[in-house]
């Protein structure tokens, strides 16, 4: 299969998955700002919350960025 360039809204909402991502993965760690909501679901504590939500980002912003590399036209 060949490679195709994705297109410019791909890379750009893709850019902007991985930074809200990257952004709730280094404020759980880090803690600059402090601006994440108490948010706990089931059995989880707030950081295991926003762990689970910044790794999604991330993984969709990578499946984003694959899907549009792959297929033609995404």
């Amino acid at each position: 299969m060949a490679w195709t360039p994705p297109t410019k809204w791909t890379v750009m909402f893709s850019f902007l998955v991985l930074a809200g991502g990257l952004f709730v993965l280094t404020e759980i760690f880090f803690g600059f700002s402090g601006v994440l909501p108490t948010l706990a679901l089931g059995t989880f504590t707030p950081s295991e919350t926003w762990g689970v939500i910044g790794m999604g980002l991330v993984f969709l912003a990578w499946f984003l960025m694959f899907l549009g590399v792959k297929l033609k036209g995404l």
